[in-house]
């Protein structure tokens, strides 16, 4: 998978802080992306992705779920709850930009549903991560029980 180039950015101008997440992300790949998810930083990346245009959303939006595999995302609560919320409101509001890359979200959202304690997230401010990872698979047209929850990293070499 190729880094997103001026195609997938077509539009950014006209979108809610496009200026900035085009700076922010605009050629970076998967992994230098990375450091800009931990330290509560996480709510604001996934506000930009879900205005992002969908080619360069359906790319980055790896990035995101690629940190929430990793070790670093470890009691981030707002990472997790965040993912899986925007990602929701993502598909709502532009049908087919989940659902059609699901595969290869699965293993990164199974995870985090699966994984709440891992998060140090309660279900009093989060809500029930296994609820919403259910109901992004059903809003994506596909069956809950797809979601493993395995910890597959994500293999982002071939990104740049």
């Amino acid at each position: 998978m190729k880094i997103p180039g001026p195609s997938a950015w077509a539009g950014y101008e006209k979108i809610p802080n496009g200026k900035h997440a085009h700076d922010l992300w605009s050629g970076k790949s998967l992994d230098e992306m990375q450091t800009n998810f931990s330290g509560g930083r996480s709510v604001q990346r996934a506000d930009e992705l879900l205005w992002m245009p969908r080619p360069a959303f359906q790319f980055y939006v790896l990035a995101f779920a690629q940190y929430l595999l990793s070790e670093d995302s470890a009691g981030d609560s707002k990472a997790a709850s965040s993912f899986l919320r925007f990602l929701i409101a993502r598909e709502q509001r532009d049908p087919g930009s989940v659902s059609h890359i699901f595969g290869q979200l699965s293993a990164a959202i199974g995870f985090v549903a699966a994984s709440q304690p891992r998060f140090d997230a309660g279900h009093g401010i989060h809500g029930n991560f296994a609820a919403l990872g259910a109901e992004l698979a059903r809003i994506c047209g596909r069956d809950p029980d797809e979601l493993t929850g395995e910890n597959q990293m994500l293999d982002s070499s071939d990104d740049a």
